[in-house]
């Protein structure tokens, strides 16, 4: 183990496939790691921007091993086999796992509000009622009303 950590953390080392068999390994739990944190980050912030939190974590979770195995370790790239993205889609959905479960944990009335809004809808699509706000039930009228 300190072996490996001491190649992870060698200036310049420059790694091969003979050299740091590992390095595919380490990279995808550097990427977990990673993921997990960010996920973190964003769940306990109450992050509601998707787009952008997921986008940066992408970046983050593809980019800064990248940069570390390139420019840290300068390691020989062409002689793993697919060393650049290795673990990145398992990385973002570990980070996005856990940045929806501490959200929905956060959010439980909002949970159980929806729950109670789509049971209500199942019951009324089932029973043929109709769902209208204004109280007056249109199932069966003559005349059709094209409003939403």
């Amino acid at each position: 183990m300190s072996d490996i950590i001491k190649k992870c953390t060698d200036y310049r080392s420059k790694p091969n496939v003979k050299t740091f068999p590992e390095l595919p390994t380490v990279t995808t739990w550097l990427r977990f790691i990673i993921g997990g944190v960010y996920g973190l980050s964003l769940g306990l912030r109450n992050e509601t921007k998707g787009l952008i939190g997921t986008l940066f974590g992408l970046n983050v979770i593809t980019f800064l091993p990248m940069f570390w195995f390139n420019v840290w370790l300068d390691a020989n790239v062409e002689s793993y086999k697919k060393l650049n993205f290795v673990g990145v889609i398992n990385a973002f959905a570990f980070m996005m796992l856990i940045w929806i479960t501490l959200f929905t944990l956060e959010h439980g009335d909002d949970e159980v509000s929806l729950t109670k809004v789509i049971t209500e809808a199942m019951k009324s699509t089932v029973t043929g009622e109709s769902g209208d706000l204004s109280g007056a039930n249109t199932a069966g009228s003559a005349g059709g009303n094209d409003e939403f």
